[in-house]
């Protein structure tokens, strides 16, 4: 895996320097706040086949992109508003490659709202979005029943999850977990997310 990772770093580094995709750019940030962070989310993902995942807000692909990387029995959407991250994440796709994944380029909740996309989904993820509350809208619709979101915090994920209640109730999702856990130091956590 680390020959991926590898030219998942060099492709980045490439693109980053023409065109802004992410503000961390050494190797060291490369691998502790965008993989190993990244795949805190595997332990939370069933085993089951052929199942979709959609990353909303991706940027520069994290955490969808070592998720793909990890799981090629998943099938992976990345999603961003801002083209350039698109065809960024398009170019990486065909040069790592991976066939399991695929960029769709548009606003989140107009997306969550086309017949392919909507209620389509095992797992949505999200890292550094929004708030705990605006992201249960946000990635409600894209979930079938029974399928979870997964939010990456970095800060504040208690207090976000008593702010959300309501908004959780309204869109039928259920907290499951606040997983919390350490990243060089630094206190992270994965808020957890049932559709009713």
């Amino acid at each position: 895996m680390l020959e991926i990772y590898e030219k998942l770093f060099t492709l980045q580094t490439a693109y980053n320097a023409h065109t802004n995709i992410t503000r961390l750019s050494s190797r060291e940030d490369f691998y502790l706040k965008h993989i190993e962070d990244s795949l805190a989310l595997l332990p939370f993902l069933a085993a089951k086949q052929n199942v979709r995942l959609i990353d909303i807000g991706s940027g520069a692909g994290y955490p969808g992109l070592p998720l793909a990387i990890e799981r090629p029995d998943l099938r992976v959407t990345l999603n961003d508003a801002t083209l350039k991250k698109i065809k960024y994440l398009q170019s990486v796709m065909q040069e790592l490659p991976l066939p399991n994944a695929q960029a769709a380029w548009g606003r989140v909740d107009a997306l969550a709202r086309t017949p392919e996309h909507r209620a389509r989904y095992a797992f949505v993820t999200a890292r550094a979005v929004a708030e705990t509350r605006e992201l249960i809208q946000l990635a409600a619709p894209f979930l079938q029943s029974g399928g979870r979101a997964l939010f990456m915090k970095a800060k504040k994920a208690d207090a976000e999850v008593s702010a959300a209640r309501r908004a959780a109730a309204r869109n039928k999702m259920s907290l499951l977990a606040v997983s919390k856990y350490k990243l060089a130091g630094m206190d992270r956590a994965i808020v957890v997310y049932i559709k009713q």
